[in-house]
């Protein structure tokens, strides 16, 4: 995965973006709304889409609170992201954290875009689970794998949270096998184009 900085020269990031997915050394770029001030929306990132959408990777967004700052959830809110998988229909969008504490107003939000995936890092952190509420988290993941099967990605946000707790998670939810694996791995491999053998 690659991050990037939009307040640098465009054209030199988006050259050297290019040719890291040409290369096959990153599989995804991730935006940092909120750590940033900056939208989702901002027309800087036109064009970082268009390589997303070029080489059929996924573009990650971090959303939800940061650790005592609620405030900047104004940048990632998903009404946000919604206008970008409108405006780019064939854009594969990652939203990371659930947009949390507020899980059940990201899944309304998103429901209707098949475009639209979900990682579950951070998900089992004392500080999301606390301010959001476990079993509303397990409720809107379930939720969520049977609509989508496809579109959640197990994730962790190592090192500042517990591998085991979000295998514990997932483990957790009422699902069944298959789909726990599409979790686990398979959604993954495939929205990633995961070379594993």
């Amino acid at each position: 995965m690659g991050t990037i900085n939009i307040l640098k020269k465009e054209e030199t990031v988006l050259q050297k973006l290019d040719s890291l997915f040409d290369a096959g050394k990153i599989v995804a770029i991730k935006i940092f709304p909120g750590h940033d001030p900056i939208y989702p929306t901002d027309t800087r990132l036109g064009p970082v889409y268009a390589l997303c959408i070029k080489y059929d990777l996924p573009i990650v967004i971090h959303t939800g609170w940061n650790s005592n700052n609620p405030e900047v959830a104004k940048y990632n809110d998903p009404k946000h992201i919604v206008k970008i998988a409108v405006k780019f229909p064939q854009l594969k969008i990652v939203i990371s954290h659930y947009f949390w504490p507020k899980v059940e107003y990201c899944h309304t939000v998103t429901k209707p875009f098949e475009n639209i995936y979900f990682d579950t890092s951070a998900l089992a952190d004392e500080e999301v689970t606390r301010e959001t509420g476990l079993e509303k988290i397990k409720e809107v993941l379930t939720l969520t794998a049977d609509e989508r099967p496809n579109n959640v990605l197990f994730g962790t946000n190592y090192a500042i949270c517990s591998i085991a707790k979000h295998i514990g998670l997932i483990n957790s939810l009422d699902i069944g096998g298959a789909r726990k694996e599409r979790i686990f791995c398979r959604n993954a491999i495939e929205l990633f184009k995961l070379n594993l053998e």
